[in-house]
């Protein structure tokens, strides 16, 4: 290294030696021990008048001819040691300076592997860059990475000369994970063939996931300071790979939540999405499930002109599961229903068990459910209830009275007798059939509602429509639940019978499209009871045009709002009654008359109209509800 130095100094060399030729020396001469490294003239011949002195501080030597003495040795001694003390310096700064050099080789080579890795937010693609730069970085033959999820297959990714097996490095980290402290290992003992070093850290994740990168084969044997620099890699890498798998989990989130969605949205299309509108009965069924999907169904299928299906169930657990036996379920039913002849509801329970026991019996699940068919013609129930509840029977007059089930859920016995019962109804009784989400709902002190709020409920709400008395048991659940968050899937059908001969009501949607279908029950009824055609038209006419200013006042073009309507025909008289939670009327009806025609302001026509068609019209608004009448007299000829 000095001779080196030396060769790079030699102008300086140069200058000092022409010094003593100045000062009468014939020949200057400089060693490096037995190595000349500058000669003054190049050809040097020894002479006896030489001097000839050794550096205190350094290897040099220096020759000088032509000049001796003690005084002359002296100076240069001291110019030796000068220019020795001068070397060994400038070859501590070459040395530095390296140092630095390589400190900032390593510092840019950090900086572009964080900027590399900030780029990617691909697993493999991150294990790729930490072994190649890291490689590179400590000048070593070859790089790994291992990863390890819980649960998951390990993944090894290498780049060397030299591949390792899958079992070796299985044995690196295992060794390592024995003793995380021991960064290094120089123990050939302990190296697969052919390596002779290997530096291995561990990267800061989470804890289901272990992660260890190491570089092998180095040139030169791993120091302290690779290890700090390991180190900050590990720290630096580690948090990407954190911010990685935070951004996998982010869209596997949004991937499942997107698919629960869908799921949600196919489970509640197979639900019917309306009911049929039957004369004399007034229904109305709603699923509200827990989660995104849910275990509970229900269906209401009109079998024949005198025969209607109703049915409820509910499949134990939540979430997928739940929703795929009960599709199941849901599906048996429905084509049982429609397509296998049978005499008793609980045959349909009998085929439903048979075929489906197996399927509930190798998840250890069951299901409750409620099939029953009601015959329109002598308005008669006949059902089977497998374990479903609650189901209310509300006689007419009289308090709700809770049904016990008289068979065990489908799903539990291999074979499993079904028993069928009836129920014979009368004008005004009301079923209805729920799960157990209802009396389950908890509060925050975690109270249930409990069967006997739910009949106090039901028995308060027994005028109202069908559809209002589920709105009124949703509002008194809701709040006696206040803010806890609802547990168990929600769904019910409430069956109200009406006189068929003398009532109607329907719930329709507040829609141009959907008017037609009273004003159409309208004119059969009227056809039937042999009134004047005049009679007929008359009625007719008040209820479009009634029902179409409900549409476009009411409720301002707002389609999601329902009108309930209720036809009623004797030997006296035709009264329409309709029910809206739109906007009231602030008119006096006393003083409504037909405009001019010839009038150019628009509107004011429709109530005008009405009256003129019907004996009497009647409104009042009271709760947010608004209740109009249109009575017809019956004027028929002895």
């Amino acid at each position: 290294m000095l001779a080196s130095q030396m060769v790079n100094s030699a102008e300086r060399f140069y200058k000092l030696a022409s010094i003593w030729i100045n000062l009468g020396a014939t020949q200057v001469q400089l060693l490096d021990e037995d190595l000349v490294l500058v000669s003054i003239p190049e050809e040097f011949t020894p002479s006896k008048s030489m001097l000839s002195v050794q550096s205190r501080v350094s290897t040099l030597a220096l020759r000088i001819s032509g000049l001796t003495g003690d005084a002359w040795s002296s100076i240069a001694e001291s110019m030796l040691d000068g220019l020795g003390s001068l070397l060994t310096i400038e070859s501590e700064m070459k040395d530095l300076t390296a140092a630095l050099v390589e400190t900032q080789d390593r510092l840019v080579a950090i900086y572009e592997l964080t900027q590399a890795t900030r780029r990617t937010l691909d697993i493999p693609a991150l294990m790729e860059l930490l072994v190649k730069e890291s490689k590179t970085l400590f000048d070593a033959d070859g790089g790994l990475a291992i990863l390890k999820e819980k649960g998951q297959k390990p993944i090894f990714h290498q780049i060397s000369d030299k591949y390792l097996s899958q079992t070796e490095l299985e044995a690196l980290a295992a060794l390592f994970h024995k003793d995380q402290n021991r960064f290094v290992i120089n123990d050939p003992h302990l190296l697969p063939p052919g390596i002779h070093n290997l530096m291995m850290l561990s990267l800061p994740v989470r804890d289901k996931v272990s992660a260890l990168f190491g570089v092998y084969n180095s040139k030169t044997d791993f120091t302290s300071p690779d290890i700090k620099l390991a180190q900050a890699i590990a720290g630096q890498l580690g948090a990407q790979f954190e911010n990685t798998y935070l951004h996998l989990e982010s869209l596997r989130r949004v991937r499942l939540e997107a698919e629960m969605d869908i799921a949600r949205q196919v489970q509640m299309n197979i639900l019917p999405q309306n009911v049929p509108i039957i004369d004399g009965l007034d229904i109305y069924a709603m699923s509200a499930p827990a989660f995104e999907v849910g275990g509970d169904f229900f269906d209401v299928i009109e079998r024949s002109k005198d025969s209607l299906v109703l049915t409820v169930g509910d499949v134990t657990g939540k979430g997928m599961p739940s929703a795929l036996l009960m599709s199941m379920t849901h599906t048996v039913i429905k084509s049982a229903s429609r397509m296998m002849p049978f005499n008793f509801p609980h045959q349909v329970l009998d085929r439903l068990n048979f075929d489906l026991f197996s399927d509930f019996s190798n998840v250890g699940m069951f299901a409750t459910v409620f099939f029953g068919t009601f015959d329109r013609t002598n308005s008669v129930l006949s059902f089977s209830n497998a374990g479903q509840s609650p189901i209310y029977h509300i006689p007419n007059g009289q308090e709700p009275v809770l049904l016990e089930a008289q068979d065990v859920p489908v799903g539990v016995l291999t074979e499993n007798a079904f028993s069928t019962q009836k129920i014979q109804f009368s004008n005004g009784d009301i079923f209805v059939i729920a799960t157990d989400g209802f009396p389950e709902a908890r509060n925050t002190f975690d109270e249930m509602f409990g069967y006997e709020r739910m009949k106090n409920s039901l028995s308060k709400s027994r005028n109202l429509s069908a559809k209002e008395m589920v709105e009124s048991l949703l509002a008194d659940v809701n709040s006696f639940s206040a803010s806890k968050l609802q547990e168990d899937d929600q769904t019910i059908i409430v069956v109200k019978v009406n006189d068929m001969d003398r009532t109607k009501q329907f719930l329709i949607p507040a829609t141009f499209e959907d008017i037609r279908i009273p004003a159409e029950y309208l004119r059969a009824l009227l056809v039937k009871a042999a009134l004047d055609e005049s009679i007929i038209n008359g009625c007719e006419l008040a209820v479009q045009e009634h029902l179409t200013n409900l549409v476009e006042h009411a409720y301002v073009g707002n389609s999601d709002n329902t009108i309930t309507i209720n036809i009623t025909c004797d030997e006296n008289q035709v009264m329409i009654e309709t029910i809206d939670k739109g906007k009231p009327v602030n008119v006096d009806l006393s003083k409504v008359k037909m405009p001019n025609p010839m009038d150019l302001a628009e509107g004011g026509y429709g109530l005008a109209i009405i009256q003129s068609l019907m004996d009497d019209v009647t409104y009042n608004t009271n709760n947010g509800r608004n209740t109009w009448q249109l009575i017809k007299f019956i004027h028929r000829t002895p």
